[in-house]
């Protein structure tokens, strides 16, 4: 690296572990230092749940010695969407494939707020930056795909690429996050050369989500994308699927970590029904549960009846709800219906019925995090602080909309109790909204299509990072701003962002487009989600994390006896 080179990225050891870690502020400065390699080595965490408790008290006691044997079993609500983990905009996908892949680098496992901080190395043994826009990975070698075929830079190359630019016909919802790379170089088997137009300082992070697995080469490039077969360099690998009933994971035995994985397998069970799922789980069929229904009375409900068999957990989160509405058709078209809509949802009440108090307000960036604008500027915009039936039937009215209106809505079924919140709300002031619930593969669809006038539906963020968020549901070029809603001034504020390396210049500019946003009205956002999660006490040595997408490859998990 050259000497005195003014760069985000710069040479750092941290411990047992080398890590990133921010200069310039304890918040996460937009300069990242680099990472010189990682130890195979996976540290327990210390700390058992008690109840409800947040990630920062769980995992396995130190003491504990792990084991090998078993299969953790858990149920999701409906079939992956797709199996190709770079298409997927869903955890319902992420969940199952991710064991089968690695990344370039990854949030510390241990660690749940999945900060800069806590990236640590995977593929890559070690990066380095030998001028502002160049960053170098050395990757591991002796590396095998489930095939028994080499790793190599080739495989990075083609996947990194395919991210940026996929085939005709195939969306890649992290094309934005990936728009400065201008060219990927193979300079050996274990090498790979990653040019970028511009300094981008949120590239790290994004790599280290599970959106950014590195696939097969030779598969890609024979069916357009990863096919079907999971062909990955993971922990574990397909052993079966039958749509509709689940989806099953072997252990590889020639993974690359020595040692790992404990377990023998995971099983995904496809259960559309909530109830049934929190039944079964109570029941001991499943050792972990995920919903955004399993909320606090329920969580109440499974402790007691399981007794101290389980423990029940409460983590802040980059998930939201919202509410998308369709500006490619009228009257959706016009801000003042959009802002009518906002003022009468009443955030609140959604935080209390919905999601019994497990939510709180926000924006674009989750207030929790270290980009989002303050609770006094959020109240500034229509709906974010009380809602107004009168005022936004004035704004109904003066946008010439006659009532009632009626509205389709299409949402995913695990999203009914928010779909029907939204329906009721929108009631009070005309809208009728016709509301259509069907699985991810059917209704997601519709919203890509433009088919639909209004889109209640969750949307997860993989990292708190603008580059991420922005990119994914905003700008003009974003595959999830379903609203189509597009506005200049978003899109320059973000590239003027996206290349900032001061992270207090870089806040202020993040602020200024999030505010913006929000008065275009392209979605009215309801509230950011707690994510409450239910493990039987058996599994240990798992942390769950702010983001739905990391951690979730699951190779120092094991069962207790």
């Amino acid at each position: 690296m050259a000497d005195g080179l003014n760069t985000y990225w710069q040479t750092r050891r941290v411990g047992r572990r080398r890590t990133l870690g921010v200069i310039g502020g304890a918040a996460g400065a937009g300069a990242f230092a680099l990472a010189c390699g990682g130890s195979d080595d996976k540290k327990d965490s210390s700390g058992t749940s008690s109840g409800s408790t947040s990630g920062a008290a769980q995992g396995t006691q130190a003491a504990e010695q792990p084991r090998n044997g078993g299969i953790v079993v858990q149920s999701q609500p409906t079939d992956p969407p797709s199996l190709d983990i770079h298409i997927a905009t869903t955890y319902t996908a992420v969940w199952p494939q991710a064991p089968a892949f690695n990344q370039l680098v990854q949030f510390n496992p241990d660690k749940p707020a999945d900060t800069p901080q806590d990236i640590v190395a995977d593929l890559a043994e070690k990066w380095e930056q030998p001028d502002p826009n160049t960053v170098v990975f050395s990757l591991k070698k002796g590396v095998k795909f489930h095939d028994g075929s080499d790793f190599t830079s080739e495989d990075v190359k083609v996947q990194l690429e395919w991210i940026k630019k996929p085939p005709q016909g195939k969306t890649s919802p992290r094309s934005g996050a990936m728009a400065t790379i201008d060219a990927i170089e193979v300079t050996d088997p274990t090498t790979v050369r990653v040019k970028f137009s511009r300094p981008t300082p949120s590239m790290i992070m994004n790599l280290a989500s599970h959106y950014y697995a590195i696939g097969q080469a030779k598969d890609i490039i024979a069916n357009g994308e990863v096919s079907n077969k999971l062909i990955g360099t993971g922990p574990f690998k397909l052993k079966n699927y039958q749509r509709s009933n689940f989806l099953e994971l072997e252990k590889n035995p020639a993974y690359h970590v020595p040692g790992r994985p404990y377990l023998d397998g995971l099983k995904f069970f496809i259960i559309p029904d909530y109830t049934t799922q929190l039944t079964n789980f109570i029941a001991g069929q499943y050792h972990m549960l995920y919903s955004g229904s399993f909320l606090k009375s329920d969580q109440d409900r499974a402790k007691q009846e399981a007794g101290d068999k389980l423990e029940t957990f409460e983590v802040p989160s980059y998930t939201r709800d919202n509410v998308f509405m369709n500006a490619r058709r009228k009257p959706w078209d016009d801000l003042r219906v959009r802002q009518a809509v906002s003022l009468a949802l009443d955030r609140d009440a959604g935080i209390k019925v919905v999601k019994q108090g497990g939510a709180y307000r926000g924006g674009y960036m989750s207030p929790k995090g270290v980009w989002g604008i303050s609770d006094a500027d959020l109240k500034k915009y229509d709906g974010y602080d009380k809602p107004n039936i009168e005022k936004a039937k004035q704004l109904l009215a003066a946008a010439g909309v006659q009532t009632p209106l009626q509205a389709s809505a299409t949402t995913r079924t695990d999203f009914k109790d928010m779909g029907e919140y939204v329906k009721d709300a929108l009631a009070k002031i005309g809208i009728v909204v016709n509301l259509t619930l069907a699985d991810t593969a059917t209704a997601q669809p519709v919203l890509q299509r433009g088919d639909f006038d209004i889109g209640p539906w969750t949307i997860s963020i993989a990292v708190d990072d603008p580059d991420a968020t922005f990119s994914e549901i905003s700008t003009s070029k974003a595959t999830r701003n379903w609203s189509a809603v597009f506005d200049p001034q978003i899109d320059a504020l973000y590239d003027k962002q996206s290349v900032m390396l001061d992270f207090n210049e870089r806040k202020k500019i993040v602020q200024d487009m999030e505010k913006q946003a929000l008065s275009q009205y392209q979605v009215a956002v309801l509230y950011f989600q707690n994510l409450n999660f239910g493990k039987f006490k058996t599994v240990r040595n798992f942390a769950f994390h702010e983001s739905l997408y990391t951690n979730r490859r699951m190779e120092s998990v094991w069962m207790r006896a």
